[in-house]
């Protein structure tokens, strides 16, 4: 599947009424004895990242100097996703997709879409909790990596199919 520039120029014209940062999920916890961060205020969009729809979107806009960084942190995710003997993050690993748009966004930002087609309905793909349940001691730490990659928040969408174009399928109802 191809997105244009257009398409996500539009999402993200968008995404100030949706948007989420990053640092609304729930950061990893933080191991007894040690220290921790003040609580962020509360969003106002829930930092859940649960789909209800049968696909989904996340967009993420990334700082260019953090790509590395970003991919990183994603690749340890699917890492995560892999060792997980939960059969639901299993699923999600199965359906949860990664692209980079090849043109530069606002400001020469890095836009990054996960493609999640089905969703895995009301499982939660919070980074912050498939890194805490994967990688316990390492979880505070790729956390404040991946929160530091973006130039703005995330806009999650959930999908509803209205058309399917090919010649093969039929008309939804």
């Amino acid at each position: 599947m191809r997105f244009s520039s257009f398409a996500v120029a539009i999402a993200l014209a968008a995404a100030p009424a949706v948007a989420q940062t990053p640092a609304s999920q729930t950061p990893p916890s933080t191991p007894a004895g040690t220290a921790q961060a003040p609580a962020a205020p509360q969003a106002a969009v829930p930092a859940s990242r649960k789909f209800t729809a049968d696909s989904g979107v996340i967009f993420n806009v990334i700082k260019p100097d953090k790509v590395a960084d970003f991919e990183a942190v994603m690749a340890r995710v699917k890492e995560g996703l892999a060792r997980s003997s939960d059969p639901k993050r299993k699923q999600q690993a199965i359906s949860w997709r990664v692209f980079k748009g090849l043109e530069a966004g606002p400001g020469g930002a890095v836009v990054y879409l996960f493609f999640l087609d089905p969703a895995v309905k009301d499982q939660d793909y919070t980074v912050s909790g498939i890194l805490t349940e994967a990688f316990p001691d390492e979880a505070q730490d790729l956390w404040a990596k991946y929160t530091a990659c973006f130039v703005s928040g995330q806009t999650m969408l959930n999908l509803q199919q209205t058309i399917n174009m090919s010649p093969t399928a039929g008309i939804p109802k």
